[in-house]
């Protein structure tokens, strides 16, 4: 079974070791792969699986990632079968950006429980964030068809059609806003609505699922609607990050460019807001306007914002190509605070 040598890491910690030798390591497989001077600092042994679940829980609400990590391994020692203690593993390994860590979490479970609801979404979300498209939508319309099941829909229910699905409080969110994202990169956008719509009722006031739909309408030319949904997702929760940066970059594309840097300002300093502003204004081509906000964010970093001298320079050239009347625009370099969608 995978999950012996993914817990090989863990079995130090759990032995009390107080020392590793130059030939001690963790096994580069395990799923572990957290901070190594937490091993040795667990500062509560648990001894029920639920003590386990709980303080894994409560640490990874408080942001020590480590130690939640390190928790739900042991809940899962404490209980093999504990296979949410596994999914959650792999949802954290999938938002520290370890993608093999994850996947090798979710098959696991999926090994033992092939209809485990949790881990078919979080492998699906996995798949979609790595583009692979075909694969998302399997997953996800499986969890689909899963959660319709367990509401009494039957099983013949095709989660493409989507006027016919329920959901209710217990509903997997980010399923439906996952297909609703698939939709949206086929164009789709009156199916992306309806997945937005049912995952809205889920959760009314998810501000995951108000930055999905701005953003559909975005792509869809409604940019009225995209503000409105924007704001009030941003009304929902002003932390939100992604919210500000695709608010921002609708605003820039309005030509509100100095409301867009007051949105970019949310999520960044002002230099990283005037190249950002920059960055879509070069996008569009608008050479002139572009330039004022690259000069403008090297004035206010000019030791620090390589990016920005990069994207300038990237203005003179496309400037000098129009002037000869030959060639093709270049592509922008990308920011290191670039606008990105969901």
């Amino acid at each position: 079974m995978k999950r012996i040598g993914l817990l090989l890491g863990t079995m130090a910690v759990l032995s009390g070791c107080q020392s590793m030798g130059p030939e001690s390591t963790i096994d580069s497989r395990s799923i572990y792969r957290g901070d190594n001077s937490l091993l040795y600092q667990v500062k509560k042994q648990t001894s029920s699986p639920d003590q386990a679940m709980q303080m894994a829980a409560m640490a990874y609400q408080a942001g020590d990632l480590d130690q939640s990590l390190f928790q739900y391994l042991h809940a899962l020692e404490l209980d093999p079968k504990r296979y949410a203690a596994l999914v959650w593993v792999g949802r954290i390994h999938r938002e520290r950006g370890n993608a093999q860590l994850a996947e090798l979490a979710f098959d696991d479970v999926l090994t033992s429980d092939p209809e485990n609801l949790d881990a078919l979404a979080e492998k699906g979300l996995l798949k979609l964030a790595g583009r692979n498209h075909e694969a998302a939508v399997k997953l996800l319309s499986k969890a689909v068809a899963l959660d319709q099941r367990r509401q009494g829909h039957g099983d013949g229910l095709d989660p493409a059609n989507v006027t016919g699905l329920k959901v209710d409080s217990q509903s997997p969110l980010k399923v439906y806003n996952g297909l609703g994202v698939l939709a949206d990169l086929r164009n789709d956008f009156l199916q992306s609505e309806a997945y937005y719509r049912l995952a809205l009722l889920i959760d009314p006031r998810s501000v995951l699922v108000q930055n999905s739909l701005g953003y559909s309408y975005y792509l869809d030319g409604q940019w009225s609607e995209a503000e409105r949904t924007y704001q009030r997702g941003i009304d929902y929760d002003a932390s939100y990050q992604p919210l500000w940066r695709n608010y921002g970059l609708l605003l820039a594309r309005m030509e509100r460019y100095e409301e867009a840097l007051s949105a970019f300002e949310q999520i960044g300093n002002k230099a990283q807001a005037s190249n950002d502003v920059g960055y879509i204004c070069l996008v569009e081509g608008k050479l002139d306007v572009a330039e004022q906000f690259f000069r403008s964010a090297i004035e206010q970093s000019p030791a620090h914002y390589d990016v920005a001298w990069e994207n300038l320079n990237r203005v003179q050239q496309l400037r000098r190509i129009r002037q000869m009347g030959t060639g093709p625009d270049s592509v922008a370099v990308v920011p290191t605070e670039q606008p990105v969608a969901q």
